[in-house]
């Protein structure tokens, strides 16, 4: 009995690492940049808001935003946060991936630290939504660096 059960669980572990490996060993371009939904990619992102509008280097930034899939099917989209300083330098300080079902908006937010060497001035925020390396929508606020 002891030696079934010792085979039964060495083979049960066995699927399941092969089951592992086989997904891990799946080449990144099998998990597509193409739309999960079968359709066509529309998405709308509304103008960010931030907590503060304005700060000084070295502090935080929340971003607020809401993206819609206005494709009828499930959609997987990549939403990316920048920023552009007043000097123009630009940080990308988030981005991932998430998926729509068809009709679906989500709140999304990210957190934007801001480096203590940024200049002062007006700062572009933008949240963007990507559909493989294509912009579907990108919406900006001003941040005030003082």
């Amino acid at each position: 009995m002891k030696k079934e059960r010792f085979v039964s669980n060495h083979l049960i572990k066995g699927l399941l690492v092969a089951t592992c490996l086989a997904l891990l060993s799946m080449p990144i371009s099998a998990l597509g940049d193409k739309p999960s939904g079968g359709g066509s990619t529309c998405a709308s992102v509304d103008v960010p808001k931030l907590s503060p509008n304005t700060t000084t280097a070295g502090n935080w930034v929340g971003v607020f935003s809401r993206v819609i899939n206005c494709a009828s099917g499930r959609q997987r989209y990549t939403v990316v946060f920048s920023a552009t300083s007043a000097c123009g330098e630009e940080t990308t300080f988030s981005s991932g991936r998430v998926v729509f079902n068809g009709g679906e908006a989500k709140l999304v937010s990210a957190t934007y630290p801001v480096a203590p060497d940024t200049c002062p001035g007006p700062c572009v925020v933008t949240v963007s939504v990507y559909a493989g390396s294509r912009v579907l929508a990108s919406e900006s606020v001003t941040l005030t660096i003082q």
